[in-house]
């Protein structure tokens, strides 16, 4: 009797841990959607109306979020370290506040300059605070087994979709200063649900389905990843990725309306490519499962090769439009496939310290490849050699990926011969 009565209470137990990490999926989520909805959905349909209010050049507008960018990897590692002294309820609530104070003081810019100092401090900070790195270091804790599933739901980006759908109406209808009181809105909202923020199961050995979560190796030093040749092939391939996706975001609408596309019809392409990075963020880490993680990326680069191709060589929207699909999957799925592949190169448990290094190694390419498009199409009065850079890169990232899956599917069968 006593024996049935703790099984039924051990699977109550297990039934309530699930839902409870499930939570902190669902919290990671809606962190990582506030952060980025907000800085690169939102951008993408204020930069031309910025451009305006302040009589900035295309490349000086841009700079704002690449500003953003850049500080978000600058402190990451620092980042990391406040992590493990105050713990993930604390990091991603300031990181809230500091990035909702950022864009309500936005709304009350008198200069450029000013604009660009907010994007870089309280709203760059705070995304790194809030933004995908805790958020997935929060759908990592909870699914240590297997944190595939939960990092592509927790970096699933629904609001770059609907930020500009209803920002388009908002920016007609009530001007820029209305639309960043409002992203400054969400961040309110999001505050009470990051104080229900959980850093993890309070016994490593209660992960869900894995009896032996507990047994982890040691998380490998800063030396030994940094002197990994792999890790600088990841960090040169997929940063380059990483830069295209930010550069897609913030000149796209930009990029078509140049070649006659309507405004309406513009910021329909980026809610398409903010829509398709929902679908891109589960995609890609199913693929990842499937094919791994090297090639999953050879296929990104490869689509966004593609879609940034038939961009440039048409105006019919059907077409436009399933390139913004591909453009908005594969970019999104970058990070994800960042993620599992840093564990499977170097462990689960140094996961956090090697894709923090990743963002600060990759910051040269995030940071300067989306203005230098702007200070480009500005020289040369039109995006044609922006679009022939970024097809010419994405061609010899895929070359890079196909190389190092044929590596490590080599190590493979050598360990397994062995």
């Amino acid at each position: 009797m006593n024996g049935m009565t703790g099984a039924v209470a051990a699977s109550t137990a297990a039934g309530g841990h699930d839902g409870r990490a499930r939570m902190m999926v669902f919290r990671a989520f809606l962190a990582q959607n506030v952060a980025v909805g907000s800085a690169f959905g939102g951008f993408g349909i204020s930069v031309l109306p910025l451009q305006e209010l302040h009589g900035a050049s295309r490349g000086a507008t841009t700079l704002a979020l690449a500003l953003a960018v850049l500080m978000m990897g600058l402190v990451s590692p620092l980042v990391a370290t406040l992590i493990g002294r105050i713990g993930l309820r604390w990091t991603m609530t300031i990181g809230t506040l500091m990035s909702g104070i950022g864009y309500a003081l936005l709304a009350i810019a008198p200069s450029m300059p000013v604009v660009l100092l907010l994007y870089a401090l309280p709203i760059g900070v705070g995304l790194a605070m809030f933004g995908p790195f805790p958020s997935s270091v929060l759908a990592s804790n909870w699914f240590r087994h297997n944190p595939g599933p939960a990092l592509g739901v927790a970096n699933m980006p629904l609001f770059v979709a609907l930020l500009p759908m209803v920002g388009i109406f908002i920016l007609r209808d009530h001007g820029l200063s209305a639309f960043y009181l409002i992203l400054a809105a969400l961040h309110v909202l999001l505050l009470p649900v990051m104080l229900g923020v959980a850093d993890g199961p309070q016994d490593g050995g209660e992960q869900p389905g894995h009896p032996h979560a507990g047994e982890a190796s040691a998380m490998l030093p800063n030396r030994t990843v940094l002197r990994s040749p792999a890790f600088w092939v990841m960090c040169l391939g997929a940063g380059y990725l990483n830069a295209v996706g930010i550069t897609g975001v913030s000149h796209l609408v930009a990029f078509v309306a140049e070649r006659g596309v309507a405004a309406d019809e513009a910021a329909g392409l980026l809610s398409i490519m903010g829509g398709a990075a929902v679908i891109g963020s589960l995609a890609i880490g199913f693929l990842c499962g499937r094919l791994g993680a090297p090639l999953a990326l050879a296929l990104i680069a490869g689509g966004l090769a593609i879609s940034w191709a038939s961009l440039l060589s048409t105006i019919s929207f059907p077409i436009m439009a399933l390139a913004s699909l591909m453009l908005g999957a594969g970019g999104a799925g970058v990070f994800p496939a960042i993620n599992m592949l840093s564990g499977r190169l170097f462990g689960q448990q140094s996961l956090p310290r090697v894709v923090g290094l990743f963002g600060l190694v990759t910051l040269p390419l995030t940071f300067f490849l989306p203005p230098l498009a702007g200070v480009l199409r500005d020289a040369v009065g039109g995006y044609t050699p922006v679009a022939l850079i970024i097809i010419g890169g994405c061609a010899l990232v895929v070359i890079i990926f196909v190389a190092m899956a044929r590596a490590t599917a080599s190590r493979s069968a050598n360990g397994v011969a062995e």
